[in-house]
């Protein structure tokens, strides 16, 4: 993750994406996308089209995955492979939808999703 360390941001946004790149890289996926449990985008890699689409898939496919049409997943990502994980990011759900290489996803990643957007530490008046 040593590209990430060159590559840093204060807007949580741009440092959720530069992370997930470096998680993507690390652990060989092609994409992913961090989505809230309402199906909405927070961070990605790659192209935002496929990532608005994974994340308003990602509640339905880790919730109810037999509600979803047959073959949708596996359209969305064109034949790959399509992983899900669980996060706690500030004490609430989001889901981690990866395309690519099967990978168990490190603890460390939720951790580092709790700093990238937890509040900023209140400065004091002297």
């Amino acid at each position: 993750m040593e590209e990430r360390r060159q590559a840093r941001s204060e807007n949580p946004w741009m440092a959720g994406d530069l992370f997930l790149q470096a998680v993507a890289e690390d652990h060989g996926l092609d994409h992913l996308t961090l989505a809230t449990r309402e199906g909405l985008l927070l961070s990605s890699t790659g192209d935002q089209h496929l990532s608005n689409r994974l994340a308003a898939v990602a509640p339905v496919f880790a919730e109810e995955p037999a509600t979803l049409r047959p073959g949708m997943l596996e359209d969305l990502a064109e034949g790959q492979p399509l992983q899900l994980w669980r996060v706690t990011i500030r004490e609430r759900t989001f889901y981690l939808i990866g395309i690519g290489s099967p990978t168990d996803m490190p603890e460390s990643v939720q951790g580092a999703f709790d700093r990238i957007f937890a509040r900023p530490a209140q400065r004091v008046a002297n």
